[in-house]
């Protein structure tokens, strides 16, 4: 790591002293002017400036880097304008030097790695126009005859052929690869994500917009005064280019100032919500998403509890997951452009893991919290279900055969003749009645398992019908009801029961109100009595089997009763459960 910032400072340092030698002799050369020097020293300058934070900033990102070669090409670029025959021969070879490091930078941001082969080859043929083609086509060049004050070549080979040969191949490649880096930048701003974008597109409207201006200025005429603005424009947007390159890099510095500020928030409890927004703001990816780690279960879940799918390949979204003292505790699913700065995406995990850890046990104890539930309503719809087939059962066997019984002891009460003994008459006459009896008990019994009614008619039915067997005074009070699951009905219907059979029994009441009312997605269930009050939810107590079985279905059971002021059941139930 310090050698390549020992490099990368040496690269500056001749980059700087390159930019002492040359501007001077290119600011009193007479074909340019000294705002052509200015433009060239603060242009370049920007460039070794910017690489060199940037690589202090990221050193083991290469965009530094080639930033600094850029600048330090630049410079080499106007070697030629040094009054020595050696040095103008150097700088003819080395006139394009910058435009390989420039395009190698522009393809490789913000990674600082090209990644496929293709921009490799791309690349590569830059680097061969650079650095092969344009120092053979300086053998073919030389303009010491057009005065005392310009240099001659070393190297020169008389072959206008050759030079303009030469010539046309470079430009045809530098063409191709400005086209193909153009196109390579408008690729990846239609594939980026959001995160992406705000790297990719500062670089690509700088790159196109200078890249337009130049080519502009270059096709008119030298005193055209559409070529002096787009050149213009040319060197602005050259000049801008370090800028953007280096505020990409510099996102680091944002995100570390950004993981400063979760540490501090998260010194406060934070819910799972706010602690969602404030890693999605630390890591500027508004879509990011908690996940918890169940082991049990070997999943993720939500802060609900509820399951988390992982994003599919290809989608653009990945997964980094958190883990404290070697065990895994949650993930966060996010942009997978954000990967390319683990630097912030690490101190982020690494901030909030206790914060996630806790979090992790309490989105376990709701998943768990939340099975329970369901195991609850499990039971609680098997044990109706089984009630109502009990009911059935009776209804449609026991009792059938009970009132056949009933019917052939009367029958054959009927067909005895009068020779038969008052005593075997009075013995059918009881056997008969106690079949009577037998057939009311186990009509009671049935419906106290499951009326029959609140399957058939619902529970307002089966309520009427149960306040027409009371023998003391009930009143119901029950709205426009439709059909609800048949847990609902009788959980809400055993409610009543057993709050009036108290009320009646216990409670001495002289009056009794039922009331039954939708209540916003769920039903309300109330049964009000004037008797001596004093009941409670306790063990012992039908009324807590009654809660326990509400709850169950994720509703709520309360009892108001004061002494001497009457008692107040309540039951609310959801409509959907």
């Amino acid at each position: 790591m310090r050698a390549g910032r020992g490099v990368v400072h040496t690269l500056v340092a001749a980059g700087v002293l390159l930019a002492a030698v040359v501007l001077p002799c290119k600011a009193v050369d007479v074909e340019h002017s000294v705002w052509e020097s200015v433009f060239t020293g603060f242009s370049g300058l920007l460039f070794l400036g910017a690489g060199a934070v940037a690589h202090h900033r990221r050193p083991d990102n290469r965009v530094g880097l080639l930033m600094v070669l850029v600048g330090v090409g630049w410079f080499a670029e106007d070697v030629r304008f040094i009054p020595f025959a050696l040095t103008h021969t150097l700088g003819l070879m080395l006139s394009t030097a910058s435009s390989g490091f420039l395009a190698h930078l522009v393809l490789a941001f913000p990674t600082g790695r090209l990644g496929s082969r293709p921009l490799q080859w791309l690349v590569a043929a830059a680097y061969v126009a650079v650095f092969g083609l344009t120092p053979l086509g300086a053998l073919f060049q030389d303009v010491s005859h057009i005065g005392p004050d310009y240099q001659r070549n070393l190297l020169f080979i008389d072959s206008p052929a050759m030079l303009a040969a030469v010539a046309a191949v470079v430009a045809a490649i530098g063409a191709s690869v400005a086209g193909a880096v153009a196109g390579v930048l408008v690729w990846r701003w239609v594939r980026a994500t959001p995160p992406q974008r705000r790297l990719v597109g500062p670089v690509l409207l700088t790159f196109l917009l200078g890249g337009a201006a130049s080519a502009t200025g270059n096709a008119l005429s030298q005193f055209d005064a559409v070529r002096i603005g787009a050149l213009t424009v040319y060197k602005v947007a050259f000049c801008v280019l370090p800028l953007v390159f280096l505020a990409g890099v510099l996102r680091v510095r944002l995100g570390r100032t950004a993981v400063a500020e979760l540490l501090v928030d998260l010194q406060r409890p934070l819910s799972p919500a706010e602690l969602r927004d404030r890693l999605a703001a630390a890591l500027g990816d508004p879509t990011l998403q908690v996940g918890y780690w169940r082991p049990d279960a070997t999943e993720l879940v939500d802060a609900a509890g509820a399951p988390l799918p992982l994003p599919p390949p290809g989608s653009g979204r990945t997964v980094t997951y958190v883990d404290r003292a070697g065990q895994r505790v949650a993930a966060l699913l996010h942009d997978a452009a954000l990967c390319e700065d683990g630097h912030v995406l690490r101190a982020v995990t690494a901030a909030a893991g206790l914060t996630l850890e806790n979090q992790r046990l309490t989105a376990e104890v709701r998943a768990q919290l939340g099975e329970v539930r369901a195991s609850r309503a499990r039971i609680v719809t098997a044990v109706t279900e089984e009630r109502r087939r009990m009911e059935r059962d009776l209804h449609d066997g026991v009792q059938q055969h009970v009132v056949a019984a009933a019917i052939g002891i009367r029958a054959v009460e009927s067909q005895l003749g009068s020779e038969t003994g008052d005593g075997a008459r009075v013995l059918l006459r009881a056997c008969g009645e106690g079949l009577d009896t037998a057939l009311s008990d186990l009509r009671s019994l049935a419906r106290g398992i499951h009326p029959a009614i609140l399957s058939e008619d619902g529970l307002v039915a089966a309520l009427q019908s149960l306040v027409e067997r009371m023998h003391a005074p009930v009143e119901l009070a029950a709205a426009e009801i439709p059909r609800l699951p048949l847990a609902v009905e009788a959980t809400a219907y055993f409610v009543v029961a057993e709050a009036v059979t108290n009320a009646m029994k216990h409670a001495h009441a002289d009056r009794i109100r039922i009331t039954v009312e939708p209540a916003r997605g769920a039903i309300r269930v109330t049964v009000d009595d004037d008797g001596i009050g004093g009941a409670a939810v306790t063990a012992g107590s039908g009324l807590l089997g009654l809660a326990d079985r509400v709850r169950a279905l994720d509703g709520d059971l309360s009892v108001r009763s004061l002494p001497g002021q009457g008692t107040t059941v309540t039951a609310i139930l959801p409509a959907g459960a």
